[in-house]
């Protein structure tokens, strides 16, 4: 067993790196500092489910960064360093993903409800997309991203959802009622 990490700037260089790190791997007076030292970037240190480090695919309470209100940058404006954007699968695939998991808009998206790949396929599908491609999606974007984690047999919105800024989220919540949800399965269970 390693020692907890017990500096506050290697603890967020971890979390950074990481994108989600188990709070076993952290001592609780690097966490306060490292939260003080994330504030004073604009960031915020909060606490998520996190991939097991185990073999095991279970999540576990952990740490992910996410962003102060009016500071989180907007690249696409500012042009200063490129974006990474996401396929128009992955986009989908993340969309059906969000409609699963965000059941009542009223709530945060995270950790929001579990859900199935299956239920994945079946409502991207239903949308026209190929398996393959929303499979694909999940397994080589969405989930290497921490977007998506897996929970059990189950998958969840990973640390990287919790981390999203607040705006964003209420753009999302303003347009939540057009997210692909399990109900436009029909009679198929989307949680199966």
């Amino acid at each position: 067993m390693t020692e907890p990490i017990a500096d506050a700037a290697v603890l967020l260089a971890a979390v950074r790196a990481t994108g989600g790190l188990p709070m076993s791997a952290s001592d609780p007076a690097a966490v306060s500092a490292a939260a003080v030292a994330s504030a004073a970037a604009g960031r915020t240190l909060l606490r998520a489910p996190v991939p097991s480090p185990a073999s095991s695919p279970r999540l576990v309470d952990g740490l992910t960064l996410g962003w102060q209100p009016q500071t989180t940058p907007s690249p696409e404006e500012t042009h200063t360093y490129r974006v990474r954007q996401a396929g128009t699968m992955a986009r989908l695939t993340w969309a059906c993903c969000l409609g699963l998991a965000w059941t009542d808009r009223s709530a945060d998206p995270h950790p929001g409800e579990p859900f199935t790949r299956a239920a994945v396929v079946d409502l991207a599908g239903h949308l026209g997309a190929p398996a393959m491609w929303v499979k694909s999606a999940l397994d080589h974007e969405l989930r290497p991203a921490l977007l998506v984690v897996g929970d059990g047999d189950r998958l969840r919105l990973g640390p990287a959802a919790a981390g999203l800024p607040g705006a964003f989220v209420e753009a999302l919540r303003r347009f939540h009622d057009r997210l692909p949800a399990a109900e436009e399965l029909g009679d198929r269970d989307g949680a199966r």
